[in-house]
């Protein structure tokens, strides 16, 4: 077994590489300065409707610089698709303009139903194809159940064919057979008595459970038989010939080894799923589509496009639900477990060297996605449950995967026998007491993405909550809060004037919120301090201020008035202008979409975009071109949230020069303001 890696040890080695690649893009003092600045952006889960609107907010803070500053770009589910289109297309490229090229932008939209893409017949073909992959998977699940049951099956069978047929002492009141039949028929009997029951008292709050433990009574006894009866026999057994015991020790030495080679990893529809998110977000990766996450992250490299990306935290689950392993404690029920480049793990099981451990060494980008997407799995952190995991596992509904314990990880792996592995998640026995763990969507436990980064002592974090929140009920920020002051002793604590309850959720009374962004002060309450062996807990009376948090969220605020834009000449943006007018639950359509046609794309991903400026307060952010755009030193950044210095037409920096100086700035705001909101005014003519 290998020694324990704690996240402390992760941390300090991630350092080492975050100075280099400081160093190396912005100078030796920026990378002497990371204890001081260090900054992160969180993106979360949400599907197709997180990886647009994040895609849009990633490209107007790559446009002023700030995505080249961030240490960190911390990802679960549908963030995570928009990640890895970072990551691959960066080291693929090498370019940062072509980050959101004009073509990857249409081909993304094009693919916005990425499980069953195209036009027409294709389109048709595809629907179909999804169908039969599903299918085929569900048929390959049953594999690994089938090679325990034929085992079972095969032992008794084989011994069945050794009775001669001569009976012995035992008493025919003990006629095993003959007892079964009479028990079958009495099931039968009570079977059709109680379908007729039911029929004819649809509505009788009694009877039928009581049918229920009668059929209950003729079950148990038939199963007893059935197995007994291999010990308990009235006939004599002759004993088997060579050929016979040679060739039932064959069958049964197949079916074992068919057993290792039954991985549920290769046979889910999770294979299928990832495809999909590959071809959509990573077309123009080149080979770098199905990339290592090892060697995503490489600052020893002279090539600028190995290191430009942010440090990339891909956020998933790590399910726990077996009573009988010591790391389960009552309700709980999982733990972050983190896929990076340089250490996978979790602070329970302990962290592994992702280039020289087995299983991770080979973990490809879009399985490390596609795995923080795996929002449907028979182990689903705090939402699962006994009967969930039998519905699930029946009907093949695992999206999870299986990876190597870091508890038991050793030099020399044995083999892992598959079978059990299914029936592991069909009974809830999932935990960490296995040679496997089982992951699943990061959102099962934290769906913003930003314990890893509050964990790194981030001093300043923007995170942007882009999943499903008709209601503005914040539950995911809720969970963030609650789990950052208990495990972490971080307080975020927001501004009076910035309380998301009273300036993101939506006024009832004309369908739009004051702003969309709110902004918190991190304060620590408590560490944890090691002093000569001795941890002890050492307390911040009042709390101890160590960053900022930009709490981000998807929302559309009230237009100042009405853009004119032509069907004719622009029939895309004429489109977006009107998505609102007809879809009152943008931009909190349901998870359960992921088919965004090319218009329900465009409108969140300009929405995205808008938002971007609304945060760094760009009020004309169609006047910069990306070639001559400012960089936003991070300095200024931080102090433009913590100080509300403004970072536009001001000695920070100055507005473009691109722009007219025959319009006014107040003409240019105004009409920022309506492309700001395209799509959200609620008049229906034109």
């Amino acid at each position: 077994m290998t020694e324990k890696i704690n996240y402390h040890t992760v941390i300090q080695e991630e350092d080492k590489r975050l100075k280099q690649r400081r160093e190396k893009l912005m100078g030796k003092d920026f990378a002497e300065s990371l204890d001081d600045n260090r900054f992160g952006i969180a993106l979360s889960g949400g599907g197709i409707r997180s990886a647009t609107i994040n895609l849009g907010i990633l490209k107007t803070l790559h446009k002023f610089g700030v995505l080249k500053q961030s240490d960190y770009l911390s990802t679960v589910s549908g963030g995570g698709y928009t990640g890895a289109y970072i990551q691959a297309t960066l080291k693929a490229e090498g370019k940062t303009n072509k980050l959101f090229d004009e073509e990857h932008i249409k081909y993304m939209r094009n693919r916005g139903e990425y499980l069953t893409p195209g036009k027409g017949l294709t389109k048709l073909w595809n629907q179909f194809t999804i169908a039969v992959a599903f299918f085929v998977s569900f048929l390959m699940s049953l594999v690994s159940p089938a090679i325990i049951i034929a085992l079972i099956g095969g032992g008794y069978f084989f011994y069945d064919s050794l009775k001669e047929g001569k009976e012995t002492a035992t008493p025919s009141s003990l006629n095993l057979d003959g007892l079964m039949w009479y028990i079958l028929y009495g099931a039968v009997v009570i079977f059709i008595l109680h379908y007729t029951f039911n029929v004819a008292k649809v509505f009788k709050l009694n009877g039928s459970n009581w049918f229920n433990r009668l059929e209950a009574v003729f079950i148990i006894p038939a199963i007893l038989i059935f197995t007994g009866s291999m010990f308990i026999s009235h006939e004599t057994l002759r004993t088997p010939s060579l050929p016979e015991i040679i060739n039932f020790i064959a069958i049964g030495f197949v079916l074992l080894l068919l057993g290792i080679f039954t991985n549920p990893n290769a046979t889910s529809f999770h294979r299928f799923y990832r495809k999909q998110l590959a071809d959509a977000f990573l077309n123009f990766s080149g080979q770098n589509k199905n990339i290592h996450i090892k060697n995503l992250f490489n600052t020893s490299s002279d090539k600028e496009n190995d290191y430009f990306a942010p440090y990339p935290l891909i956020n998933t689950c790590l399910n726990l639900q077996a009573s009988n392993d010591e790391n389960f404690q009552g309700a709980k029920a999982s733990d972050y477990f983190l896929l990076s480049p340089m250490y996978c793990g979790s602070k329970l099981v302990g962290y592994v060297p992702t280039a020289k451990s087995r299983g991770y060494q080979l973990m490809t980008l879009p399985a490390a996605a596609t795995i923080s997407a795996a929002a449907v799995n028979p182990g689903m952190g705090a939402y699962s449950s006994k009967l969930l995991s039998i519905l699930l596992t029946i009907f093949n509904l695992r999206l999870g995967f299986w990876v190597w314990n870091p508890l038991r990880i050793k030099k020399h792996n044995g083999l892992v026998w598959w079978p059990f592995y299914f029936f592991y998640e069909l009974l809830g026995k999932i935990g960490t007491d296995k040679r496997m763990v089982n992951i699943s969507d990061g959102g099962h436990i934290e769906n913003l993405g930003v314990m890893e980064l509050l964990r790194r002592k981030c001093k300043l974090i923007i995170a942007v909550d882009a999943g499903a929140d008709p209601l503005y009920t914040f539950s995911d920020l809720e969970n963030l809060t609650v789990r950052a002051r208990n495990e972490l002793g971080i307080d975020i604590r927001f501004r009076p004037d910035q309380i998301p309850e009273d300036v993101i959720r939506v006024n009832p009374s004309n369908g739009y919120s004051k702003q969309r962004y709110a902004i918190a002060d991190l304060f620590l309450l408590w560490e944890k301090i090691v002093e000569n062996g001795e941890k002890t807990i050492k307390h911040y009376p009042g709390g101890k201020k160590v960053g900022v948090f930009v709490y981000v969220k998807s929302a559309v605020t009230a237009p100042e008035g009405r853009p004119n834009i032509s069907r004719e000449e622009n029939p895309l943006k004429y489109a977006t202008y009107k998505y609102k007018i007809y879809n009152p639950d943008f931009p909190h359509e349901s998870t359960a979409d992921q088919f965004f046609d090319p218009i329900q794309w465009e409108s969140y991903f300009q929405l995205g975009q808008f938002i971007g400026s609304d945060i760094l307060g760009c009020d004309n952010l169609n006047e910069f071109d990306v070639d001559q755009a400012f960089t936003i030193p991070l300095n200024e950044l931080y102090r433009h949230f913590d100080e509300g210095i403004q970072l536009f037409g001001s000695v920070s920096l100055p507005l473009p020069s691109s722009r007219s100086k025959s319009r006014g700035l107040e003409e240019a705001i105004m009409e920022a303001t309506l492309e700001e909101n395209l799509g959200v005014v609620t008049d229906y003519e034109m």
